[in-house]
């Protein structure tokens, strides 16, 4: 007779996907559960060697994140503005040229600012998180790092995702971000899509700012 399988997360109560490995609503987790038919566990040799376990992950707080992400939305924001600035010149010298009125090359340089910032943003959050650094400017001066739910590193591929992921995070209200102050693993709804998590690595020395563990 084969065991019962949960069709509820034990830990919100939310509705589980019969081949999910972890809660689309709180990301915690899911324990499998053993058939009644499964082999008995033969018990240890008595000269095996035990290897250490990996200490637990320490996962990071919502206000941690806050101030990682502030650092580096002000980076991101500054150098997009240092580039629109030198379109903005290059602009200003072909619009007698071509004889572009200075609203078009005004509109032309907005566009520019757009393009420059959301391409430039993508490019430096994933190639940052999944480098060896495994975190952006921002994250790295708070002690953090956006890994696997195993502790790994991201792939270019998985650090794309949650990037592009955190539109849905913004366009819930925010509430896809505020999400990290309450799941289990403190994950925000732009990381559970690739199961990754932000992790504390180091203890940040910003006690001026108030910031806290």
């Amino acid at each position: 007779m084969e065991a019962a399988v949960q069709q509820v997360c034990s830990n919100c109560g939310n509705p589980l996907f019969p081949d999910g490995k972890f809660c689309l609503f709180c990301g915690d987790v899911l324990q499998d559960v053993p058939a009644a038919n499964a082999p008995a566990v033969r018990p240890r040799p008595a000269n095996l060697v035990v290897l250490p376990q990996p200490e637990p992950l320490e996962y990071a707080g919502f206000w941690l994140r806050v101030w990682a992400g502030s650092i580096d939305l002000l980076l991101e924001a500054l150098v997009a503005l240092l580039v629109i600035v030198i379109v903005d010149l290059f602009m200003k010298l072909l619009t007698p040229q071509f004889g572009l009125s200075p609203i078009t090359a005004r509109y032309v340089t907005g566009i520019a600012f757009i393009f420059v910032l959301t391409i430039g943003a993508w490019l430096y959050c994933a190639c940052a998180e999944s480098s060896s650094w495994r975190a952006t400017v921002g994250k790295r001066m708070i002690g953090l790092q956006v890994v696997t739910a195993s502790g790994g590193k991201l792939s270019f591929g998985q650090a794309t995702v949650r990037h592009f992921m955190k539109f849905l995070s913004l366009f819930t209200a925010a509430v896809g971000f505020m999400m990290a102050g309450w799941t289990k693993r403190s994950q925000a709804l732009h990381d559970i899509p690739s199961d990754c998590v932000v992790i504390r690595v180091a203890e940040p020395s910003l006690s001026l700012l108030g910031i806290r563990r």
